[in-house]
């Protein structure tokens, strides 16, 4: 991070701070004005306490109106009115304002007193004044498209300021070209105090089927885990159609077309195999029409979804659970499909129809990256392949070459193998 970049937010910080203590001063000190003010009323007038308990529930109440205004004057000091995008902390001051307003409005209501009144209605005027300044300065500034559903995503999404700027650099055709859809540079990874990724380098282009290849314990999960955005990176870059997703959650890395496929039993046991094509596909906020086309498509696939579709997951074989997990991947129709364990327990048969079904979704132009461990099938299924040996990138290859050289891999698992058996 660099300096300036540092001490911004840094100041973010302090913004943040200063405002939380503020908020606690109030919350501390209303609810004591109110209770000095319910305490004097109960003692008898003319009495020394009732002069000390008057004297103190007035210095409270002024310190707690001093709070306020200095809440609610910092807050829009800080984020202006209104606020130019929705978030935690331009509400706090909206909040600030409001709770102002409501007590000068409840005082003008219930005092009686002359001095009381003059300054509620200075009070009134000098919000006015801040109000129409406000106005103003608003109506000055340069026009953008407001959305609600934008806003309200700003305040949840942690991804929210990273995939706007994605989608304007797209919108104004800005975005890096000629660049891999799914690429890793200098990927590093620590589980707890263990380094098991050691500056992976790797890419996938578009349309590209990759192969990723290597002994159990070499890192193949953890490298598509993550990829994915499901374990932290402790140093490096993914990239995602060359934009920098290294900082973007496993959600905000599948808005932007990223989807992977665990190993194991890659679906949802509980729900038919229907309803977990319609799970996969609800995120996209597809109208019903281009669901059913979809869900038809991947029927044409695999037939017998069609015959299936009410059955529950959870009593499929293990093959056709891999089958309806690559099957939400075509109702989804990511831009890179990640495949865990490829063909880990499955028979011959099987595989032999996924590879025909990966190809499909390539020629469809999506990019895919499996995790595999049989050299034979990789070289079949795959352009290029990759092999891991404890945490780090040992050979990068067309298949082909490594079709007609099969001895490199049997070495290089033999090597593997020993390796590991020497360690333990």
């Amino acid at each position: 991070m660099s300096i300036a970049a540092s001490e911004k937010t840094e100041l973010k910080r302090d913004i943040t701070r200063w405002n939380r203590r503020l908020g606690w001063a109030l919350v501390v000190f209303f609810p004591l004005s109110y209770a000095t003010a319910w305490w004097s009323k109960q003692i008898v007038d003319g009495t020394v306490l009732n002069s000390w308990v008057s004297f103190f529930n007035v210095l409270i109440q002024v310190i707690a109106t001093l709070v306020l205004l200095t809440h609610a004057g910092y807050s829009f000091y800080v984020f202006g009115f209104p606020a130019p995008r929705w978030n935690l902390r331009a509400i706090n001051g909206y909040a600030a304002y409001l709770v102002l307003l409501i007590y000068l409005m409840s005082q003008a209501a219930t005092d009686i007193e002359p001095q009381h009144t003059i300054l509620v209605w200075i009070s009134f005027t000098l919000i006015g004044i801040h109000v129409l300044v406000a106005g103003y300065l608003a109506y000055k500034r340069p026009r953008r498209e407001t959305l609600l559903k934008k806003d309200i995503r700003a305040l949840i999404s942690p991804d929210a300021q990273t995939l706007e700027e994605i989608a304007q650099s797209r919108a104004a055709g800005t975005a890096p070209t000629d660049v891999p859809v799914l690429e890793a540079k200098s990927l590093n990874v620590d589980l707890g105090s263990v380094r098991v990724l050691f500056d992976v380098d790797l890419r996938v282009m578009p349309g590209e089927i990759i192969a990723l290849m290597g002994n159990n314990g070499a890192g193949k999960t953890t490298t598509l885990r993550t990829l994915a955005g499901l374990t932290p990176a402790t140093g490096g870059s993914v990239l995602l159609d060359g934009f920098a997703v290294t900082t973007l959650t496993p959600a905000g890395r599948a808005e932007l077309g990223l989807s992977l496929i665990i190993g194991g039993r890659a679906v949802f046991g509980p729900l038919s195999v229907r309803e977990n094509l319609e799970m996969f596909a609800y995120r996209l906020g597809l109208s019903s029409a281009e669901l059913e086309s979809r869900i038809e498509k991947a029927k044409e696939v695999f037939p017998w979804i069609a015959e299936r579709s009410s059955q529950s997951a959870a009593t499929l074989s293990g093959g056709e659970q891999q089958m309806l997990a690559i099957a939400q991947a075509l109702v989804v129709r990511p831009k890179i499909l990640l495949i865990d364990e490829f063909s880990l327990g499955l028979s011959p048969k099987i595989v032999g129809e996924l590879i025909d079904v990966v190809r499909t979704i390539s020629e469809n132009g999506t990019a895919v990256l499996l995790v595999e461990q049989s050299a034979s099938v990789a070289c079949e299924v795959a352009d290029r392949v990759y092999a891991l040996e404890r945490g780090s990138i040992v050979l990068a290859e067309d298949s082909t070459i490594l079709a007609a050289e099969p001895e490199r891999l049997t070495n290089l698992y033999l090597q593997g193998s020993a390796t590991q058996g020497s360690s333990v």
